[in-house]
């Protein structure tokens, strides 16, 4: 897969470089080729990563996923369905990713949880964080009320503003999840300082031990974490957003053990 994603990348930069230049892809037989094949290798990627991680899943192992941009657990999320049945998502983001295609590629970072819900073992989506949005994406929303709940960061920040502690907050987030939780956590659902670096970084969103905190209380309710994903982390020449991200997998990977009892505080 290394070649093919190396080839693809390229594939799709000369499409942006043809979009910039005022090229239509509707009128375009090279560009209708390549998002199909763009998109083939998408869903060729979201096989071999189910296929890898039902493997170690069937191991008895945790899984979780690093790294690339928010399309890479596609796989790993089919994976957990088949294993564990039905589960809900805690999607930290800064973007509701909800996208049907961006720019006609349908297994693209907008597009990650639009997919998500296509499987029919996912009960919830539960968004902490989004302040970054789009029409399309506010009307899937709010037309699946049973199967999306997003807490924006405006009102989230305006709760604290007027009082509410996030201890509160928090506890009406995970009120919302099912018993089984899969946790998506895009750098960017921080404050920008934190990673500075990420591609699409947006003002705003929640602080380090806010994030970790919110994690706390999801085991702490009893909710059994069978599995994660850190993504879009870009160490850009400080490292300090690789710090970060090191940080969160750290606690990702301990409450996601501690939740399966793997061991005891």
């Amino acid at each position: 897969m290394d070649q093919k994603s190396v080839e693809t990348r390229e594939h799709t930069e000369k499409y942006f470089d043809f979009l910039a230049d005022g090229g239509d892809p509707d009128t375009s037989k090279g560009a209708k080729k390549l998002i199909a094949d763009v998109n083939k290798t998408g869903k060729e990627l979201t096989k071999w990563v189910k296929t890898r991680s039902l493997k170690y899943l069937d191991q008895g192992k945790i899984v979780g996923i690093l790294g690339g941009e928010h399309s890479t657990p596609l796989g790993l999320m089919e994976a957990l369905g088949e294993k564990f049945g039905k589960f809900g998502i805690l999607q930290i983001d800064a973007h509701a990713d909800l996208r049907e295609a961006y720019e006609g590629f349908e297994y693209s970072h907008a597009s990650i949880m639009f997919n998500a819900l296509k499987i029919k073992e996912v009960e919830k989506i539960v968004q902490v964080g989004v302040r970054d949005i789009c029409q399309e994406e506010v009307d899937i929303i709010n037309f699946n009320p049973k199967r999306i709940k997003t807490f924006y960061w405006a009102n989230i920040a305006e709760q604290m503003y007027e009082g509410t502690p996030f201890a509160k907050i928090c506890d009406e987030i995970v009120k919302s999840l099912p018993q089984n939780v899969y946790i998506s956590f895009d750098i960017d659902g921080l404050d920008p300082k934190l990673c500075p670096n990420t591609g699409t970084p947006v003002a705003g969103g929640l602080e380090f031990h806010q994030a970790v905190y919110l994690i706390k209380k999801v085991v702490d309710a009893k909710k059994k974490i069978i599995g994660f994903d850190l993504n879009e982390v870009a160490p850009g020449n400080d490292e300090w957003d690789a710090n970060v991200g090191a940080r969160l997998l750290y606690n990702l990977a301990n409450y996601t053990a501690l939740s399966q009892g793997k061991f005891k505080k």
